[in-house]
């Protein structure tokens, strides 16, 4: 048994786009954000000062959320019911591109809906955390006519059969015995890989013949009546795990102690966790089962769709609620964040998706750029300035073919990787996006931030895009510069001393 493993050469780039199928319980998680400052008087509770709403796809609808984000095409199978709950699932799912093909509707089946409320403690200064939870969910088996449904899809799907089944088992009903039967038996005929989520139930050997099942400790210790304390008990319960169930593998998530990977042929590996600061578990699970999936449903080796499934779970437990991990912050984690040169650059569609995901939390995103040809005092008081107005700070950086034509055909100085380089080492930076342009109305367009920067040297002048960021609802600060510092004066004491 191997107690480590290293990380080193995982190639993102070689994922591509498998088409995926993902069959499990559908939810629909609603999160209410507030603060709170003061106690009822009516019962010793906390009162919420609602700020708003957001609405997600949970359960399974998380791992077909998680892999639409990552890049994959992504089929689903599930039930919901014809209520307001399975309406407003459906169109999270369009918003994603994915089809709604293989989801059975019922008038009368509840869609299982769970309702978080998030909230800071003011007079604390703690960070939003769960306050209380509402579940509205109705756990019933499929009717045979559901069956005959789900049975048609399957079929249909499997004529021309995914490089992957992702089963996510949360015990509400959908994954009566019957229908893990026919996807694991539609799978294994098909040779594509079939991995599970489990549910907390003890009854495993519904799940018998599957490639590689992933239950965390609680569930493990349930299945197998085990305790696991150190690295022996996970290897024997894997391994009993995989012999009573005729499983390929077993993928222990072990929570603070990573994942332990148990195969068929008597090996194993032990992937540590990675040290990352824990701030909600909700969708560990769920990232867990979407990478392994990805990985190989993309041909990936089963041990490196375990290590990349390590990586991913520690970046979804460092976020606040079930949020989808990109595939950029895990190129960022893989790189030890901030040693790239490139590890807070972001495309234009990656920056437009985090913007999205900002507004929705109610966080507050600053905008500033410029050319940062040679990074000075200047520009870091600037930005530590800008990113104390807001949560996150996006820098719109010109590429090299724009400064040329702003500052003729000697700069830049730097070329733009270097530039990116140095602005990713300060703290005060989160992301960085290149515009080609000479102007960045068109990122200010799509980003559309709650806070436009420029120096006070603006005071007099037209700020591109400050119809925009004001019709949007935000506002331009202009901060205070130093003036004796600039690129050009630089520049311009280095050749007079030539």
């Amino acid at each position: 048994m191997s107690d480590s493993a290293s990380y080193v050469g995982l190639d993102l780039d070689s994922l591509g786009s498998p088409r995926i199928l993902v069959v499990g319980d559908l939810m629909l998680d609603e999160y209410i954000w507030g603060s709170v400052s003061r106690v009822s008087p009516e019962a010793p509770v906390p009162v919420v000062a609602g700020r708003h709403r957001e609405l997600k796809a949970g359960g399974a609808g998380s791992v077909v959320e998680n892999l639409a984000v990552l890049g994959a095409r992504v089929q689903v199978c599930g039930l919901i019911g014809e209520d307001d709950a399975g309406d407003r699932f459906l169109d999270i799912l369009s918003k994603q591109g994915v089809s709604r093909r293989g989801i059975v509707r019922r008038a009368g089946r509840v869609t299982t809906q769970k309702i978080r409320v998030m909230a800071s403690v003011q007079q604390a200064h703690r960070a939003e955390q769960q306050v209380c939870r509402v579940d509205f969910e109705d756990v019933v088996e499929p009717t045979s006519d559901e069956i005959a449904q789900i049975e048609s899809y399957l079929t249909e799907t499997f004529a021309d059969p995914p490089t992957a089944v992702l089963v996510s088992d949360y015990e509400k009903g959908m994954l009566s015995v019957e229908v893990l039967r026919r996807v694991i038996e539609m799978g294994r005929a098909a040779g594509v890989p079939v991995l599970v989520d489990p549910g907390r139930s003890v009854d495993y050997d519904r799940y018998r013949g599957a490639t590689l099942i992933c239950p965390n400790r609680f569930e493990s210790e349930q299945a197998t009546s085990m305790t696991l304390e150190n690295p022996s008990d996970f290897e024997e319960c894997a391994q009993q795990l995989i012999e009573r169930l005729e499983l390929d593998a077993v993928a222990l998530t072990l929570d603070r102690e990573g994942i332990f990977l148990g195969r068929s042929d008597g090996t194993s590996t032990h992937f540590p966790t990675r040290a990352r600061e824990v701030t909600d578990v909700a969708g560990a699970g769920d990232m867990v089962l979407s990478l392994l999936g990805l990985a190989m449903g993309s041909g990936w080796t089963v041990e490196n769709a375990v290590r990349l499934a390590n990586v991913g779970a520690g970046i979804e437990v460092s976020k606040v609620g079930v949020t989808p991990v990109e595939k950029w912050e895990i190129e960022q984690a893989l790189h030890h964040s901030g040693t790239d040169a490139l590890s807070k650059v972001r495309s234009l569609d990656e920056l437009s998706r985090i913007r999205e995901r900002k507004r929705a939390a109610g966080e507050t995103v600053v905008f500033a750029n410029g050319c940062f040809d040679i990074l000075h005092v200047g520009h870091a008081v600037l930005l530590q300035q800008s990113r104390s107005l807001g949560d996150e700070l996006i820098i719109g950086l010109n590429s090299d073919d724009s400064i040329r034509r702003l500052k003729g055909p000697e700069r830049p100085i730097h070329r733009g990787e270097e530039r990116a380089l140095m602005l990713s080492a300060l703290a005060s930076v989160d992301h960085i996006v290149f515009f080609d342009d000479d102007t960045p109305i068109e990122l200010i367009r799509r980003l559309e931030p709650d806070i436009l920067v420029k120096g006070e040297d603006y005071a007099d002048k037209e700020v591109v895009g400050r119809d925009i960021v004001e019709a949007a609802g935000g506002r331009v600060e202009l901060v205070p510069l130093r003036p004796e510092i600039s690129t050009s004066s630089i520049v311009d004491r280095i050749r007079g001393q030539q």
